[in-house]
């Protein structure tokens, strides 16, 4: 592909459009761009895992099979941005589960998740991914949630009308299987109207592979270890529980989880930045630091940084394509595009109660 698109970080806004054409005007908007993602992820997947080549429309099919069922709604929005962008199903699969497709193979995602429950009171993630993705960064909103996704996929983190908020990153397990597209759970859980709806959903929820959940709402955030045959709450914060940072990488930390886990295709840098979170954690406590936005877009440890730049390693191509911060006190969704070190960055804010009223 000689020259790519960029989408300058777009917002898509559907809350004056029916539900039933939720998904059309993104797919038509951002036609030759959700193409270009789509082979980009395609090439990257069968390179990386030469063998699915001939499964993928059986294992694809599977997933649209499972993710129907789950929730026709989001089946429907999908089906929608196909036939605006004239992108097949088989292919938006691939751009939306990407990662769980060749799970079991190289990991090229990363990420980093934080919430802390003091008088700060804020969670945030880093976006890791391919450095081809970065131009395709869009934000997605409805009448109810607010979601960070990539044009062509349903949301990747996000935030809703309730206060609720809901992060992902990757972890990776020997036991993938082809099930529900992860970015539809992601936007499911975000339609619940508290964390113990979110919780409910996410330890029920027929995953294809293995995710950290990060959820929260103003007095708890919890982070979830799911893979398709465990679940286990790692880690959790409460208001008044201490000053202190919950985080998490991109290997397991529940024992159970451990057991399953792939140590061949894990992300390079995930140990990395689970030492630097060590650190922050101590400077935190010390009150050294007000705000996570510092922590998700800090460069100690440069390339492999909280703000990542290691694309130059051949086992984990991945870098920071951007990141969201929620903050509960101020109900602000913070969100940006790249990094301000590389040049190509781009913030959006939104004050929730004004989104939603």
């Amino acid at each position: 592909m000689n020259s790519l698109s960029d989408c300058k970080f777009p917002i898509i806004d559907m809350r004056d459009v029916k539900e039933s054409d939720w998904g059309l005007e993104h797919g038509q908007r951002f036609k030759k761009e959700i193409k270009e993602l789509s082979l980009i992820r395609r090439e990257l997947m069968i390179k990386k895992n030469p063998k699915l080549e001939g499964d993928i429309d059986r294992l694809a099919n599977e997933q649209l099979e499972v993710s129907k069922k789950y929730n026709p709604q989001l089946f429907h929005e999908l089906e929608n941005i196909s036939k605006g962008s004239g992108v097949s199903l088989i292919d938006l699969v691939i751009l939306n589960n990407y990662t769980d497709f060749r799970d079991i193979q190289l990991n090229d995602e990363g990420c980093t998740t934080i919430s802390c429950k003091d008088n700060m009171n804020q969670v945030g993630q880093t976006w890791d991914m391919h450095g081809s993705a970065a131009n395709y960064i869009c934000i997605l909103i409805y009448p109810k949630k607010i979601l960070f996704s990539l044009v062509g996929c349903l949301g990747m983190m996000g935030v809703n009308s309730q206060g609720l908020f809901l992060g992902v990153n990757n972890i990776n397990t020997k036991n993938a299987k082809a099930a529900l597209l992860w970015p539809m759970l992601v936007s499911d859980l975000l339609d619940k109207n508290s964390i113990d709806d979110m919780r409910e959903g996410l330890n029920n929820a027929p995953v294809t592979s293995g995710h950290n959940y990060l959820i929260a709402d103003k007095d708890l955030g919890e982070h979830w270890e799911i893979s398709p045959t465990q679940r286990e709450l790692v880690f959790n914060n409460v208001s008044g529980d201490g000053k202190k940072l919950v985080y998490h990488t991109n290997h397991c930390l529940s024992p159970e989880l451990q057991r399953e886990e792939d140590q061949i295709s894990g992300n390079s840098t995930t140990f990395n930045r689970f030492e630097i979170m060590k650190e922050y954690n101590l400077e935190f406590k010390e009150s050294k630091i007000d705000d996570l936005y510092e922590i998700l877009t800090s460069h100690k440890g440069y390339p492999k940084s909280i703000c990542s730049h290691s694309m130059s390693s051949d086992t984990d191509p991945s870098m920071t394509c951007g990141g969201g911060l929620y903050d509960f006190n101020e109900k602000r969704f913070q969100v940006w595009r790249g990094c301000k070190k590389t040049g190509n960055y781009i913030e959006h804010s939104f004050v929730t109660e004004e989104i939603f009223s």
